[in-house]
């Protein structure tokens, strides 16, 4: 994969007529390296493209690279082989009088705005692992069941989000649901990276967890001790809300990264869950873990009540007190583990140094390794 890409930029250079050709690369945001000055960019249909910046680039929509992340669409120009000299993050506009900010998305929540229907307007399958509380899949590309998502009342009101001012179905779901009939509509522009940014909770699927009780998500019990000793979620650790509370305050007094332990990953898929979703200690240890820059951190609604109401798998005894996660690689990757057992190796094996000039100046390449 490495070889076959490599050797796919440097044919695009080398059929490059005389003279310096700008090129321009669209799509969202896989992977932001400050330390390294590049945006891997997946581009729908092609190889994903890795870009750099520098103090040159010029920003539009975006005060700078901080403000960046995944999801996020970007249009890039550059010249190959050099940094990019302009970045713009691309933005979906909502008809006027339609776009809702945060706060009044949280009055429709607490049933200020009276009867709504929150659409999810993200693909399906991105709907299970996190969404705003009460909302419902509507992903607009998928006619038959968006309609069927919707209420009667062509006068109720619909609130749509979707991924945020660069995912463009948001915009899509107001105007489906406009040509329907529906005649009080507003779109949550945010989405859900402005909710999560506001620290406020997300849910997520029952069950999709229980498809999901597996290494490469971490569940956390957060009851007391002398509840979660009795009987558990399958595979879930016993960590209270005071526990989290207590190393919170442990990171600011020894003045160390929060983090939990064995949880490096930010983006790692953590549930939280207590009694019920609305109890004290799940709200509070989903608020410690947002606090402590977990992105993907989510309750679980109806809580361990439910869940067992449910029938879904359970274990009984004390829960387990240490956490074992393992990042779900990507198609194509390899652990660390393994990639280290074919460095000692070396036995057929080609490794190919990617970085830039600057990386490789600083930090050193493997020895025997290709660097381009």
């Amino acid at each position: 994969m490495i070889i076959r890409t490599a050797a796919f930029i440097l044919a695009g250079l080398l059929a490059l007529p005389n003279g310096v050709v700008a090129d321009t690369a669209k799509g969202r945001i896989k992977h932001i390296s400050s330390k390294a000055s590049t945006i891997q960019l997946d581009i729908k249909g092609k190889e994903p493209v890795v870009v750099r910046f520098d103090k040159n680039t010029v920003f539009e929509n975006a005060a700078g690279i901080k403000e960046l992340g995944p999801p996020d669409l970007l249009k890039v120009e550059y010249e190959p082989g050099k940094p990019a000299s302009k970045i713009t993050k691309v933005i979906f506009g909502l008809p006027p009088g339609v776009e809702i900010d945060i706060k009044e998305m949280i009055a429709i929540l607490q049933g200020k705005r009276g009867e709504y229907l929150l659409g999810d307007a993200r693909p399906g399958k991105k709907f299970p692992a996190g969404y705003i509380p009460s909302a419902v899949s509507t992903f607009p590309d998928d006619k038959e069941a968006f309609l069927k998502a919707l209420p009667e009342d062509k006068a109720r009101l619909l609130v749509f989000y979707c991924g945020g001012p660069t995912c463009p179905f948001t915009g899509k779901a107001v105007k489906a649901a406009t040509e329907a009939g529906y005649t009080n509509i507003k779109g949550f522009q945010a989405g859900i990276p402005g909710w999560k940014k506001a620290k406020l909770a997300v849910h997520s699927s029952p069950g999709w967890l229980a498809k999901n009780l597996d290494e490469h998500h971490v569940i956390i019990d957060a009851r007391d001790i002398s509840e979660s000793s009795k009987q558990h979620i399958q595979s879930a650790v016993a960590m209270p809300a005071t526990q989290l509370e207590a190393m919170t305050a442990q990171f600011i007094k020894e003045k160390k990264i929060a983090e939990l332990p064995g949880v490096t990953d930010k983006r790692a898929p953590i549930i939280v869950y207590a009694n019920t979703h609305t109890d004290r200690n799940a709200l509070l240890a989903y608020k410690q873990l947002r606090d402590w820059g977990y992105k993907n951190a989510s309750i679980l609604p109806g809580g361990f009540s439910d869940w067992t109401a449910e029938g879904r798998p359970v274990t009984g005894g004390p829960a387990a007190g240490e956490i074992r996660y393992s990042k779900k690689l990507v198609k194509g990757a390899i652990p660390p583990k393994e990639f280290a057992t074919l460095e000692q190796s070396r036995e057929g094996v080609f490794f190919l140094d990617v970085r830039t000039d600057a990386e490789v100046a600083k930090q050193g390449m493997l020895k025997g390794a290709t660097h381009i």
